[in-house]
């Protein structure tokens, strides 16, 4: 039963082999949001499901390369929600 490299590979393996191609800025969301499962681990209770949300979005919904930090599209996020609630 021989098993090729591929399915000897761990899942951490796989996917730090599909980090590999993604940009920065990509693998800084995908960073945010491991901490955040990592953080939920640690406290054993329900997250906050808004920033889950938040984060998934930005996984999900492809953040275009404007040149911009995951610091400055946050602090434009958190401008633009408090903009909406005035």
């Amino acid at each position: 039963m021989g098993h090729g490299k591929e399915n000897g590979m761990s899942t951490l393996e796989k996917t730090i082999d599909l980090l590999n191609g993604l940009p920065e800025n990509q693998i800084e969301t995908i960073y945010s949001f491991v901490q955040f499962l990592s953080s939920q681990q640690t406290k054993g209770m329900p997250g906050d499901k808004k920033k889950l949300d938040d984060i998934l979005e930005n996984i999900v919904g492809a953040i275009p390369d404007t040149g911009k930090t995951l610091e400055e599209y946050r602090e434009e996020r958190v401008r633009e929600r408090y903009e909406a609630a005035n």
